[in-house]
């Protein structure tokens, strides 16, 4: 899966043209192939931390003493899921993908990441309009019928 899956992420052409020499064309198309073998590992955790932390909000959280169900609780474990698919994003871009190459590099990271992100919430949302509307909870239901 290519890294222009993700929306801010510039075509692999492009992203190559930026650099002048063939040594930095030749470093940059390997940290290009990099990203491309992590791709589906980033959407996989896009995936699993949008809906696991909007599961996690509607079912155990809401089910702690005390009055959890709030849009404002659901909202902060929104904002919580996006930074931390934000960070993981960064975090395997920068300690799976090795290179010398220093420019072009964190622009491209920066890209997929908030990518990621937005995907996240995407996820993250979709996951509590479908657990509003069809599945038990005792959080507040505003994104239900």
């Amino acid at each position: 899966m290519s890294p222009e899956i993700f929306f801010l992420v510039p075509s692999r052409g492009k992203f190559l043209s930026g650099f002048a020499n063939e040594n930095l064309k030749s470093q940059a198309t390997q940290v290009w192939s990099r990203l491309t073998n992590y791709t589906s590992l980033l959407i996989v955790v896009t995936i699993l931390v949008g809906i696991g932390l909007a599961a996690y909000y509607y079912k155990p959280y809401n089910e702690l003493p005390g009055r959890h169900y709030k849009v404002s609780h659901w909202g902060i474990w929104g904002i919580i899921s996006v930074l931390l698919t934000f960070i993981i994003t960064l975090l395997i871009e920068f300690l799976g993908i090795h290179t010398n190459l220093k420019t072009g590099i964190y622009s491209l990271y920066l890209m997929t990441a908030i990518s990621n992100a937005i995907y996240c919430a995407f996820f993250y949302f979709i996951t509590s309009l479908i657990w509003c509307n069809f599945l038990p909870t005792n959080a507040y239901r505003f994104l239900g019928r």
